[in-house]
């Protein structure tokens, strides 16, 4: 612990540029340990060093800090501290309007590694509230930096955006937020669910789609005569497979002949979580029958073929047969209009499930 307090003298501001960015590498190989971060994390006056430093003039010097941050708020004890800490030393120093300041700088070289820290702060359920009163003025310069591919000009791609985004659609109002239309987020992100360039804006997007499912405040809004959002969930889960021209018609039109060369999501937990939206869905009676009407089962039927046949994840069998399972049964056998309404003890749900599940793969086989 002293020997780490000792490089506090050297990471002042005014302090000798050698000397600043020897002593710097070594804390930052020291965040790399959960040993090193318990001891940063315990020394305010350190904390409070690398936070000066992201503003250092020299390039090497500010970027080692940001990682610094970045490592240091990667779990979420060590996130509350950061955060709350920099919330003491403001305004010299508000971190998370410096990060958007960063992200939203279309000459940052940090706009990455400002927008992991910003992402790692999020993540924090507890910390989205204070952070939304931050980002909420800035949400659509931060929504148009990350639906404009070349916006940074420093070649940064800003992919952590999106689980930024995700992580503020944790509760309540950031879902409220992303759902308004003055803000237009939605209609920004959609297009990215099927991103192949990178997983972690693909992942994020979804996630987004998956919170706001899970709200059936938004189911309306969802399953909407544009059917933008329901291509989003189901074009990852669509393969090349053809249809009869009966079935073909009831998909939304952007999902009608899709080329040879279409492939589905790679990621078995990004399928997954795309079917745990259409489960959602399926909650109330006018949803399943927009379901049913738009061939999301044509759709399912298709994909389930592909995942058994390559034995891939069976999480992801098991939850696409969760959804057929609903949209196969006429609306008099499942008798009520809001399956979110209805409390199962836990020992007949179990039985039901498996019953169910059998039925289902015996249909779809």
């Amino acid at each position: 612990m002293d020997n780490v307090r000792e490089l506090i003298q050297f990471m002042q501001p005014n302090q000798r540029l050698d000397l600043k960015a020897v002593a710097l590498t070594h804390v930052l190989s020291l965040t790399g340990s959960a040993e090193g971060k318990e001891a940063i994390l315990s020394l305010d006056e350190m904390l409070m060093a690398i936070f000066g430093l992201t503003l250092d003039a020299n390039a090497t010097v500010a970027k080692d800090a940001v990682l610094s941050l970045i490592n240091l708020s990667a779990e979420e004890e060590g996130a509350i501290k950061v955060y709350e800490l920099a919330k003491q030393v403001q305004p010299t120093f508000a971190i998370v309007d410096l990060a958007v300041k960063q992200i939203t700088d279309e000459q940052a070289d940090l706009a990455d590694a400002w927008s992991m820290v910003l992402s790692n702060l999020t993540r924090v359920e507890s910390l989205v509230h204070a952070v939304l009163d931050s980002l909420e003025p800035t949400l659509s310069q931060l929504a148009k930096a990350f639906a404009q591919l070349d916006y940074n000009k420093k070649k940064c791609k800003l992919h952590y955006l999106a689980p930024i985004f995700c992580n503020l659609t944790q509760v309540p109002r950031g879902r409220e937020l992303c759902c308004q239309p003055k803000y237009r987020l939605l209609e920004k992100l959609l297009p990215f669910a099927s991103f192949e360039e990178s997983v972690v804006r693909r992942g994020g997007t979804i996630g987004i789609l998956k919170n706001i499912c899970f709200d059936a405040v938004y189911h309306d809004v969802i399953l909407n005569e544009q059917d933008d959002i329901l291509v989003a969930i189901l074009q990852p889960l669509c393969g090349p497979e053809e249809f009869s021209d009966e079935d073909n018609d009831k998909l939304p039109i952007e999902l009608q002949y899709l080329p040879e060369s279409k492939t589905r999501e790679t990621d078995p937990d990004l399928r997954k979580m795309l079917l745990e939206c259409l489960l959602q869905l399926c909650a109330t009676r006018r949803c399943r029958e927009v379901l049913r009407a738009k061939g999301v089962y044509e759709v399912l039927r298709e994909y389930h073929k592909w995942e058994a046949k390559l034995g891939r994840d069976s999480d992801c069998v098991l939850a696409c047969e969760n959804v057929v399972d609903i949209l196969i049964k006429k609306e008099e056998e499942i008798g009520l209009d809001n399956y979110k309404t209805v409390e199962v003890p836990a020992d007949h749900a179990e039985k039901f499930v498996q019953e169910d599940a059998d039925y289902v793969k015996s249909l779809l086989d």
